[in-house]
């Protein structure tokens, strides 16, 4: 549960931040492991918005809130954001897109004579 201690880490801290045990049982309820980056980005880019900052943090929802509500699904944040949230590929399938484009592509007459193996 590594990502969700980061995300507990990334919650900005106010008077509702709390219930960490109940937040850990709907980040597995919601599958957040798979979006942990999204997430955190999202909770990055609200801590610099207006919304959470007003009268000193006010407006932050509680974090079990936050889940329950899924916000950061479909949220826009600016391209211009600067948290770069690397996407960490399967090795097995960069290996195989690798091996697709090294390739020598099928020659026409091979191709012509399977497709008419199929029709028969």
């Amino acid at each position: 549960m590594e990502k969700f201690e980061l995300f507990w880490v990334a919650w900005p801290k106010s008077f509702r931040k709390g219930g960490k045990a109940a937040c850990l049982v709907k980040w597995k309820k919601y599958y957040c492991e798979t979006c942990a980056d999204q997430i955190i980005k999202h909770i990055e880019w609200m801590k610099t918005t207006d919304a959470w900052r007003k009268d000193d943090g006010a407006f932050i929802p509680a974090p079990l809130v936050y889940l329950n509500q899924q916000r950061w699904d479909g949220a826009e944040i600016p391209e211009s954001f600067g948290i770069k949230v690397e996407v960490q590929i399967d090795p097995a399938l960069a290996k195989i897109d690798a091996d697709r484009k090294k390739a020598v592509p099928m020659p026409e007459h091979i191709r012509q004579a399977m497709a008419q193996l199929r029709n028969k």
